[in-house]
């Protein structure tokens, strides 16, 4: 084997063991990237939860508003409380299955 053939061999393991160490480097940001991504998911998804438990507090909130205003509201909140006394009706209706 002749010298240049010997360089181009060296040069070609010198870039393979690059090649090598990079391509390591992005599979483990790949895996932190991921990691990263479930983290996200997982907290979107308890954010969202939230948002839905306050909206029906907000709800709740006022309701009360409402009845205690003493406003001529109160059609539309009687209507709001059948509405929630139904919704318990149907939960303790589930509970009883």
């Amino acid at each position: 084997m002749t010298e240049e053939e010997q360089n181009l061999l060296n040069n070609l393991k010198v870039n393979l063991k690059q090649f090598f160490k990079e391509f390591d480097n992005v599979e483990n940001e790949k895996k932190v990237l991921e990691n990263n991504l479930l983290d996200l998911k997982k907290e979107i998804e308890l954010l969202k939860k939230e948002k839905s438990e306050l909206g029906k507090k907000n709800e709740q909130l006022r309701l009360a508003t409402h009845i205690l205003s003493g406003v001529d509201e109160n059609r539309e909140a009687k209507q709001k409380i059948n509405k929630l006394v139904r919704e318990i009706d149907k939960c303790i209706a589930l509970l009883n299955k």
